[in-house]
């Protein structure tokens, strides 16, 4: 129940107390949520302050609301081992969700001079561009960007990435072994471009991933950069006190759940 006498907005308890039960089950995907006046009655708060509650839970993505209908349960949300090395679509896919892949750009390009660093390109070198906006089950998720040295992948301009993988490309046509990722997570709004591509309101909340994939020897195999909808993601990170522990454990330390 909501405790008047707490420091906590009131808004926000009620907002905890309707994740706790969805987190539970009590409140299960695709349930309709009591009304706001039944909430206002309930807990004994105004109808101000449910609306608060459950505009934050829709803004975090755990229910849709529908003008005249109600508030829903969302669909429950989905994890993506950020750094097992999977290509989205086969991580995606092997769980039974259906993936599709929009070419938004395909071509071998000059890089800017910051992917051509991290690259280890020289001046003049090239690399194949592939921008992608990626969907789950029609529902688009994920903006991806990969750069790769032209002279590792020669032809593969031609490849149809909307339905193959870059890394299966990457292994078994070119034999490069991918080996490991360096990326930085943070919080970026939307700007006008993926508001339009994602179909959501100006400055909503993304996560953004950025890095460089590394094959054997260290030898800089991709760029990439990945902007999830935040109302549609989230980050599982698993920490270990001693470093012996991370350096003897396995691959698996962060992972994405996209819905």
């Amino acid at each position: 129940m909501i405790d008047k006498n707490s420091p906590i907005p009131r808004y926000y308890q009620i907002a905890e107390l309707l994740k706790e039960q969805i987190a539970v089950g009590e409140l299960p995907n695709g349930a309709r949520l009591p009304s706001e006046r039944e909430l206002c009655e309930q807990l004994g708060v105004s109808r101000m302050t449910v609306r608060q509650a459950l505009t934050y839970l829709q803004r975090d993505g755990l229910i849709e609301v529908h003008q005249g209908v109600g508030a829903f349960v969302a669909s429950p949300k989905q994890s993506y081992d950020a750094l097992q090395l999977l290509g989205f679509s086969e991580e995606i896919a092997r769980r039974g969700d259906h993936v599709e892949s929009v070419v938004l750009e395909q071509a071998v390009v000059q890089p800017p001079a910051r992917v051509a660093q991290h690259l280890a390109l020289e001046k003049g070198d090239k690399a194949l561009k592939v921008m992608r906006l990626r969907k789950v089950n029609a529902e688009p998720v994920l903006l991806e960007t990969s750069y790769v040295p032209a002279v590792l992948c020669a032809g593969m301009e031609a490849s149809d990435f909307a339905t193959s993988s870059l890394y299966a490309l990457l292994e078994q046509r070119y034999g490069l072994q991918l080996q490991r990722a360096q990326q930085t997570m943070e919080c970026v709004a939307a700007n006008e471009y993926e508001q339009a591509l994602f179909g959501i309101r100006a400055g909503a909340a993304m996560l953004l991933l950025e890095g460089v994939t590394y094959g054997e020897r260290d030898l800089p195999v991709e760029y990439f950069k990945a902007i999830y909808r935040g109302d549609r993601c989230k980050f599982h990170l698993e920490s270990w006190r001693n470093r012996s522990d991370v350096e003897t454990a396995g691959a698996q330390r962060v992972s994405v759940i996209v819905a």
